[in-house]
Order: C-alpha cells, then sequence, then structure tokens
C-alpha cells in the first residue's frame, strides 16, 4: 500500500488543498487491509471523503472499474 499511496501522494500533493491534505492523513493512517479492500475492490470505507479519495487512488492508478 505504501508504493501506490506514495506515488499518487507525489502527483497529486502539490494541487491538494488542506482539507484534502488532511483526508490523505487519515487514509495513510488506517490498517492496510481497509485500504486494500477500498483500492483494490472498491469498496466503501463508510467516509464520503475518504471514498472520494480512494476513487482518485482508483484513478490514478487505473484500476479497473475506476471513473475513466
Amino acid at each position: 500500500m505504501d508504493y501506490l499511496l506514495g506515488r499518487f501522494a507525489e502527483q497529486a500533493i502539490d494541487s491538494m488543498n488542506a482539507d484534502e491534505i488532511s483526508v490523505l492523513e487519515r487514509l495513510i493512517e488506517m490498517q492496510d487491509p481497509e485500504i486494500e479492500l477500498s483500492v483494490y475492490e472498491g469498496y466503501s470505507l463508510g467516509d464520503k471523503d475518504l471514498d472520494t479519495l480512494i476513487a482518485l487512488i482508483r484513478e490514478f492508478h487505473d484500476f479497473p472499474g475506476a471513473g475513466r
């Protein structure tokens, strides 16, 4: 997960506002199994802001079913 989140953060961090960075920090603090289900399978984390961020990460990495 560190690699996937790190690559996304490197690309996106400069265009993120303080609130978006806070959401990214919350995501990074979560347990990997929760993040993996959300990133790999598209499961909701039960939080609109986290789910929006996951959608961006899935799109960035071109996962099947991601918004492109």
